[in-house]
């Protein structure tokens, strides 16, 4: 009994807290919150709040708080509701609860109470850091994808854009698929490599041949829109998809259409059925992957023997030729005199023919002092 009351006093006292935090208003303003010589402001929208104290409540209290507002005669539903996605939320990663907040702005009914509770639970959270150069790319207020990174929408010509894109840039970090957009991705078609991505017959070869046969269905990689569909020269039947993540992909030597230009493609959608029109010698797709125009190997990003991503977000290093590539969390080794590809190979568990292709080296390439390998993605 005692146990009983206790438990009801504490949700009595929940009840009133929450009640007592809970106001209104619609004019920004800071909190501000000092340490010592530390002064913080955290930015929000109006004076609405959930309970202001969301942020440190335990789960077991948050939990209590929900429950004793279902208690109430009269349930504010709203407010509960908003309460409870916010409990959802708190076990989410930094990166998705920045998507989540992106997404509440577009709303009819802006939450500026779940939208203040997010923005303070961010700030409170150890190590939070949102990266300057992160790209949120579904957010475009443009109908065209990643228009923002392109600003234009050229449905003529396969690669419009020259070097202009490339002189102006810097190195950019893209995210590559999100399970909160519903960005997947899906292999444009599964079959044996037929030739790499690099140098070949005397000139650089942008793309992987992928063997097939004709009438096969091929598919768009991620999520996106198509921009260009026609014949063109040595590609023959090509189609273009520009992609909400900014990159480009092309598909090439089909046989058949089976989208337009301005059609939205979902990944895994299929564009079209392979062939082996253009300059081509036999049956077989070719795949491109390009960033502002500039093409850059798709093993990068992709590992076509295990049908899947190397990472879901990568970053664009510009250089002097293009951009390199490469997935997030890559691990780099800086090799040190006496070291050789064996040693290497042996110290972190992987095979020279490994090692060799993710360096794009042969086994009697020569090492130099401070040279950096890719040892893993």
């Amino acid at each position: 009994m005692l146990r009983a009351v206790s438990i009801f006093k504490s949700l009595i006292f929940l009840v009133i807290t929450f009640l007592s935090l809970v106001s209104v208003g619609a004019e920004k303003f800071n909190d501000l919150d000092t340490d010592g010589d530390t002064l913080t402001a955290v930015v929000t929208y109006g004076d609405k709040w959930l309970t202001r104290k969301a942020f440190d409540l335990d789960e077991t209290s948050l939990a209590l708080l929900m429950d004793s507002l279902y208690s109430l005669s009269e349930i504010p539903t709203s407010v509960v509701n908003d309460l409870y996605f916010f409990y959802e939320l708190r076990s989410k990663s930094n990166r998705e609860l920045n998507l989540v907040l992106d997404s509440l702005f577009n709303l009819d009914s802006i939450p500026y109470a779940l939208i203040n509770e997010i923005n303070l639970f961010l700030n409170n959270t150890e190590g939070y850091h949102m990266p300057p150069d992160f790209m949120l790319l579904p957010g475009d207020d443009s109908p065209y994808p990643a228009n923002a990174l392109y600003q234009s929408w050229d449905t003529k010509r396969p690669n419009p854009y020259g070097r202009t894109l490339f002189i102006k840039d810097s190195s950019q970090t893209l995210l590559l698929k999100d399970d909160y957009w519903s960005c997947g991705f899906e292999m444009p078609i599964v079959g044996t490599i037929t030739s790499r991505y690099g140098w070949r017959d005397g000139k650089n070869h942008h793309g992987m041949d992928i063997d097939l046969e004709v009438w096969d269905p091929v598919k768009t990689a991620f999520p996106g829109m198509v921009r260009y569909v026609g014949y063109s020269g040595g590609y023959g039947r090509l189609v273009v998809v520009r992609h909400y993540n900014g990159l480009e992909t092309y598909y090439a030597h089909l046989h058949r259409y089976k989208v337009k230009i301005g059609d939205q493609v979902e990944s895994g959608d299929v564009i079209g059925l392979g062939g082996s029109s253009g300059k081509s010698t036999g049956s077989h797709l070719h795949f491109e992957v390009r960033y502002k125009g500039i093409p850059f190997n798709p093993e990068h990003i992709i590992s076509f023997s295990d049908e899947k991503l190397l990472a879901d977000t990568v970053i664009c290093y510009k250089n002097k030729y293009g951009y390199t590539v490469i997935p997030k969390g890559t691990v780099f080794y800086t090799i040190k005199r006496g070291d050789y590809l064996y040693k290497i190979a042996g110290e972190f568990g992987i095979s020279v023919n490994k090692l060799c292709y993710l360096n794009g080296i042969n086994r009697n390439s020569v090492l130099r002092v401070g040279q950096k390998l890719r040892i893993k993605n």
